[in-house]
C-alpha cells in the first residue's frame, strides 16, 4: 500500500533525527536510546505532533493514555493485527508502553475537518446517528475520548469508517462489546454520515 510505503520513508528518515525524550534526565541511557527510535517510529506515520497528514493512517494527538497503552498491547501481542505497528511494538517493554501513551497523550488534539464548507445536513444526519447510538456516554459530549475509550472528534474520516466497519465485522479487537452493538445494524452510508460528523464536530 502507498501509505505503508511512505511511512516506512518517513521512519528512515525519523532515524537520524534526534528527539527531545520527555525523560531524558533518565537512569538507563540504552532504554532512552530505544524510546527515542519507538517515539521517532510513531512520529514518522502519525505526525510530529501527532496529526496524521494521510487519511488512513489516524492523528493519535490527545488520544488518553489508556487507550494509547491498550492498543499497543494488543499490537504488541498479536491481537491486533498491522504488519507495521505489530514490528514495532513487538518488543517494547511495559515500560516503554507507558512512557510513549504518557508521550502521545500529551501531543495536542487535532482541530476538526476543514476541508471545504460544512454539509450541514449530512453533519446533522451524523449527529442524529450519534445521538442514537449513545456515542457520547462513553467518548465523552466532546466526543475527547476518555479512559480506554478513544478520542473521536477531528479524526480523519475514511480511518473512522474503516474502523466502524472492522468493528460491525467484528475483526477489530476492542476492550468492551459496546462498540460491536453501537455499528450493528448501520449501513455504508451511516458510517459515511457519522464519520463526517465527527471528523467536524465542532462545540
Amino acid at each position: 500500500m502507498a501509505s505503508s510505503r511512505r511511512c516506512r520513508e518517513r521512519r528512515w528518515r525519523a532515524a537520524s533525527v534526534s528527539l527531545a525524550l520527555f525523560f531524558a534526565a533518565g537512569p538507563c541511557p540504552s532504554l532512552a536510546q530505544t524510546l527515542q527510535d519507538k517515539i521517532a517510529a510513531c512520529t514518522a506515520c502519525h505526525g510530529e505532533s501527532g496529526q496524521s497528514q494521510d487519511a488512513n493512517v489516524p492523528s493519535i494527538g490527545g488520544q488518553p493514555k489508556l487507550f494509547i497503552m491498550y492498543q499497543l498491547f494488543f499490537y504488541r501481542e498479536g491481537r491486533r493485527a498491522n504488519p507495521e505497528m505489530n514490528t514495532i511494538a513487538k518488543d517494547m517493554s511495559d515500560a516503554e508502553l507507558t512512557a510513549i501513551s504518557e508521550y502521545v497523550a500529551g501531543l495536542p488534539a487535532p482541530p476538526p475537518t476543514s476541508s471545504g464548507p460544512t454539509d450541514e445536513a449530512r453533519y446533522r444526519r451524523g449527529a442524529e446517528l450519534a445521538d442514537k447510538r449513545i456515542c457520547g456516554a462513553c467518548h465523552n459530549a466532546d466526543y475527547s475520548g476518555r479512559e480506554q475509550m478513544p478520542r473521536l472528534a477531528g479524526q480523519h474520516e475514511a480511518y473512522l469508517v474503516k474502523a466502524f466497519k472492522e468493528y460491525q465485522a467484528g475483526t477489530r479487537v476492542g476492550t468492551q462489546a459496546a462498540m460491536a452493538e453501537a455499528v450493528r445494524g448501520l449501513a455504508d452510508a451511516d458510517f459515511a454520515d457519522l464519520a463526517y460528523y465527527l471528523a467536524r464536530f465542532r462545540r
